[in-house]
C-alpha cells in the first residue's frame, strides 16, 4: 500500500511542475489585481491633483459687461528684460562646432538631391514609356 501513496505523490508532484505552474502564474495577477483598486486609486488621486494644480494655476477670467477681463500690462523694457536673461542661457556653438555641422548639412541635401532627381529621372522615363 506504500507504493500507491508514493505513485500519487510523484504523479501530483509532476502535475505541479509545468501545468500547474503557469495555472498559477496566470491565477496570481487576477489575486494582485484585487488589491489594484487601491493602487489604482493613489493614482487616479494623483492625476486628479495635478489636474487640480493645472487648473489653479490659470487665471480666472472675470466678464465685465460680456467681454473678458484684460490681462496684466507687459512693457517693452520687461520683456526684453526676459529676452535678454533667456538667450544668456543658450550654450552657443563654437566656430569649429558650427562649420563642421554646416558640412555635414550641405551634405545631407546634397545626397538627398542626388537621390530625388535620380528617382524622378526613372519615374519620369516610365510614364513616358507608359503612356
Amino acid at each position: 500500500m506504500a507504493k500507491p501513496a508514493k505513485v500519487k505523490k510523484t504523479k501530483q508532484a509532476q502535475a505541479d511542475s509545468p501545468a500547474k505552474a503557469s495555472a498559477k502564474a496566470k491565477a496570481k495577477p487576477k489575486a494582485e489585481a484585487k488589491g489594484a483598486p487601491a493602487a489604482a486609486k493613489g493614482l487616479r488621486a494623483r492625476i486628479a491633483s495635478k489636474a487640480q494644480e493645472g487648473k489653479a494655476a490659470k487665471p480666472a477670467k472675470t466678464k465685465v459687461s460680456g467681454k473678458a477681463a484684460p490681462q496684466e500690462k507687459r512693457s517693452a523694457s520687461k520683456f526684453l528684460r526676459e529676452v535678454r536673461v533667456e538667450m544668456s542661457k543658450v550654450t552657443w556653438p563654437t566656430r569649429e562646432e558650427l562649420i563642421s555641422s554646416t558640412i555635414v548639412v550641405v551634405i545631407a541635401v546634397a545626397i538627398a538631391g542626388v537621390y530625388i532627381s535620380v528617382f524622378d529621372a526613372v519615374f519620369s522615363r516610365l510614364i513616358s514609356w507608359l503612356g
